[in-house]
C-alpha cells in the first residue's frame, strides 16, 4: 500500500504511474511495479505541517506508531506493524544510523530533525533478503535535500512557541548544468520542555544541533562520485527513579549524544547504461554519556564501518537482475562491557525482476549472511504486483524472511545490578512475514482506496529472565515459541474540489507472545484523518486528527491498559511575498491528557509561529 494512495498528510492523490520507489528493490522502480508495501512522504508533504521531528510524520502513516518517555529528546520507540525499533533498519542517504552500543541495535528517533529531509520511504515486511540483519519489520529510507536546479539555491526557516521552544534550519546548495551538485543543512532546536515524569514539576529541556551535507560530481555522463555526511550534538534532560521509593519522579539526570557519520562512493554505468554499478564505504561513530547532576552514570561508545557493492543489469524493459555484496564491522564499549566488543558480517544477495505479461511484475531473490558469532543465515523475498490493464486496480503481495542478531550488549553486557546480563549463547531472532492487498482508484485518481492484510511472526524472542542462577538475578534468554503480529491497514483519499483534499488511514494490529500475552505499546486501533484546504490564493490550511485506542503497557507484574487518546493539530500559512511564508500551528489543540509510556508526561496544548523561505521561488 503506497503512501500516494493516501496517508493522512498527503497533499493530494496521485496516480501510480510516474511515481518512483527506490527502497523496495534497491533500484528505481515504478510504483505500479512494486509488490511490497511502501509508504512515501515527499518534501511538499513535509512542508504542509512544518513539524519538528521525523517521527511526527512517520506516525501518521498506516502501521506506524511511536511511544516516548516524556518531552522532546526523551527515548522514542517506533512500532512498525507491531514490531519495535530493534527490528527496523533506518538509512539516511544510505547511512545506517543505528547505535551498535545500545542495549539493542536501533535508531534514536528522538534526535532525527526534519529540516534537512526531502523524502522518506517506509518499506514494510521482513527485508533481510536485500538489506541483511535487523530489517525484520521493514526499512525506513530517508533522503536529505539536494540541489536540483542549476545555480545557487537556499531555503530555511525559524520558529518559536510553546515550552520556550526555538527551532531553525538553513539549507544552501548549488547545482551545475551537468547534474553535479552539493548542498548543506544546519538545523537545531532548543526547548525548556516539560517534566519527563508525569508526577514531576521540574522541566526537562533538550537541545540539538545537526549538520548534514551531500553531493555528487559527474566525472563523465556515465560516472560520478558522491558523498553524504552528518553530525549530531544533542543534550537531553530526563527523570529517574530516586530513593527512597525508587519510583519515577524529578531528578537532575542528563544525557549527551554526539554522532558522526559519512558515506562516500562511486556509481558508473556500462553497456550503454544497461549495467549500473555502485561501490560505497560508510562509517559511523557515536558517543553517549549519562550524568546524574555532575556524576557520570554511564557511557556508550559505538562504531560501524561498512563496504558495499551493488550492480543492476537491465536486459530489457521486462527483465533485470540485481546483485550485490557487503561487509560490515560493528564495535561497542560501554560501562557494561569489560572491553570493546565487535562483530563482523559478510553478505551477498541477488534478485531477479521480471514482467512476464503486461502489468504483472514478479521479483524473487535471496541473501546469504555470514556472522562472526553465529555463522550463516539464509533469507529470501518474493513479491508480485499486478496493475490490471485499462483499470486503476492494483493487486500486490509479498512473502519474506528476516533475522536479528543479538546486539553486542545482549551478548557480552555485565552490570552491577546484573553481572550475568549478557548471554553469549543467545541465538538470533528469525522472522517470516507476508502481506497482500489491493489499491483501487476512481476517476483518474481523484478518489483512491487501499487495503492490506499483513502478518509477521518472529521466533527465538530475546527477553529478560529474572532467575538466572539465583533468585532475582537478571539475564537474557531466548524464549521458545512464536510471537505473532497480524492486522489490516486501510487508507482512502479524495480530491473533493481543487484545493480541498481529505485523507484517512486506519490500522488494526493484533499481537501475541508465546506466553499468550500482548506486546506492550502496540495500539490495536490507530486512526489518522487529514484535511488540506487552500481557501484563497497564498493561504493554506492543514488539519490532522489522530485517535489511538487499546494499548497496554508494563505495570509489573502484568501489562495493563493505557487510556485511549485523541490528538488534534492544525496549521495555517500565508505567502506574504514570493518564496516567503508565515505560519501558525498548534499541536494537541484539545489539551488531551494522555500517556504513551506509563508514568511519563506528554505535551499539552501547544502553539508555535514561524517563517519559512525558499529562494529562488519555485
Amino acid at each position: 500500500m503506497l503512501a500516494v494512495i493516501a496517508p493522512a498528510h498527503a497533499q493530494g492523490v496521485t496516480q501510480l504511474e510516474g511515481i518512483t520507489i527506490y527502497s523496495a528493490n534497491r533500484t528505481p522502480t515504478d510504483a505500479a511495479k512494486v509488490g511490497s508495501s511502501v509508504e512515501v512522504i515527499t518534501e511538499k508533504e513535509l512542508a504542509k505541517q512544518s513539524r519538528t521531528y521525523v517521527k511526527d510524520y512517520l506516525e501518521q502513516l498506516p502501521g506506524v506508531n511511536f511511544s516516548q518517555n516524556g518531552p522532546p529528546g526523551s527515548t522514542t520507540s517506533i512500532s512498525l506493524r507491531g514490531a519495535n525499533g530493534s527490528y527496523v533498519k533506518v538509512l539516511i542517504d544510505g547511512i545506517d544510523v543505528s547505535d551498535p552500543s545500545a542495549t539493542t541495535t536501533q535508531t534514536a528517533f528522538e534526535h532525527l530533525l526534519v529540516g534537512d529531509v526531502s523524502r522518506i520511504e517506509v518499506l514494510k515486511g521482513s527485508q533481510s533478503g536485500l538489506y541483511g540483519g535487523d530489517a525484520v519489520a521493514g526499512v525506513i529510507s530517508i533522503e536529505t535535500k539536494r540541489a536540483t536546479k542549476p545555480g545557487f539555491s537556499q531555503s530555511g526557516g525559524g520558529e518559536y512557541g510553546a515550552y520556550n521552544t526555538f527551532r531553525g534550519a538553513y539549507n544552501a546548495g548549488y547545482a551545475a548544468a551537468d547534474g553535479s551538485n552539493i548542498s548543506f543543512t544546519f538545523q537545531g532546536v532548543d526547548t525548556d520542555g516539560f517534566s519527563s515524569a508525569a508526577v514531576g514539576t521540574e522541566d526537562d529541556g533538550y537541545d540539538n544541533m545537526t549538520f548534514s551535507g551531500r553531493g555528487e560530481y559527474f566525472i563523465s555522463p556515465t560516472a560520478k562520485v558522491f558523498f553524504a555526511a552528518r553530525t549530531l550534538d544533542a543534550t537531553s534532560n530526563y527523570d529517574g527513579f530516586p530513593p527512597p521509593f525508587f519510583s519515577l519522579n524529578d531528578t537532575f539526570d542528563r544525557g549527551d549524544t554526539v554522532q558522526h557519520a559519512g558515506r562516500v562512493g562511486t556509481e558508473f554505468s556500462l553497456l550503454n547504461g544497461a549495467f549500473v554499478n555502485t561501490f560505497a564505504l560508510q562509517g559511523t561513530k557515536i558517543e553517549r554519556d549519562n550524568f546524574s547532576g555532575a556524576v557520570s552514570t554511564g557511557f556508550f561508545d559505538g562504531d560501524r564501518i561498512k563496504g558495499e557493492y551493488k550492480g543492476v543489469l537491465t536486459f530489457n524493459d521486462k527483465l533485470s537482475l540485481l546483485a550485490g555484496a557487503d561487509w560490515e564491522e560493528t564495535g561497542a564499549l560501554n560501562q557494561g562491557l569489560a572491553s570493546r566488543q565487535s562483530a563482523e558480517v559478510t553478505g551477498a544477495y541477488a534478485q531477479l525482476m521480471m514482467e512476464p505479461i503486461d502489468g504483472l511484475v514478479l521479483t524473487g531473490g535471496g541473501r546469504i549472511d555470514d556472522h562472526s558469532n553465529f555463522g550463516q543465515f539464509n533469507t529470501y523475498r518474493v513479491t508480485a504486483a499486478y496493475l490490471i490493464p485499462g483499470t486503476e486496480t492494483k493487486l500486490h503481495g509479498s512473502r519474506s524472511t528476516g533475522f536479528r542478531a543479538p546486539s553486542l550488549d545482549e551478548l557480552f553486557g555485565s552490570y552491577g545490578f546484573a553481572p550475568d546480563y549478557g548471554n553469549p549463547n543467545l541465538d538470533p531472532e528469525e522472522s517470516e512475514s507476508w502481506d497482500a492487498g489491493i489499491e483501487q482508484g476512481f476517476l483518474n485518481g481523484r478518489f483512491k482506496i487501499g487495503a492490506t492484510y499483513f502478518s509477521l511472526d518472529t521466533d527465538n524472542l530475546i527477553t529478560y529472565n529474572f532467575a538466572c542462577g539465583a533468585p532475582g538475578a537478571l539475564c537474557l534468554v531466548n524464549v521458545p515459541g512464536t510471537t505473532t503480529r497480524e492486522g489490516v491497514e486501510l487508507s482512502a483519499a479524495a480530491i473533493v474540489t481543487e484545493g480541498f483534499t481529505i485523507t484517512a488511514g486506519y490500522t488494526y494490529v493484533d499481537t501475541e507472545q508465546a506466553d499468550g500475552q500482548r506486546l506492550v505499546r502496540v495500539p490495536r486501533h490507530n486512526l489518522v484523518l487529514g484535511f488540506d484546504l487552500q481557501p484563497m490564493d497564498k493561504v493554506e490550511l492543514n488539519v490532522t486528527a489522530k485517535y489511538v485506542a487499546d494499548v497496554v503497557d508494563n505495570d509489573f507484574p502484568v501489562a495493563t491498559p493505557l487510556d485511549d487518546y485523541f490528538l488534534l493539530s492544525a496549521k495555517a500559512s500565508y505567502e506574504f511575498t514570493p518564496g516567503w511564508k508565515a505560519y501558525v500551528r498548534g499541536e494537541n489543540l484539545l489539551d488531551e491528557d494522555y500517556q504513551t509510556v506509563r508514568g511519563y508526561g506528554t505535551a499539552g496544548a501547544s502553539v508555535y509561529g514561524g517563517v519559512t523561505m525558499a529562494l529562488p521561488n519555485d
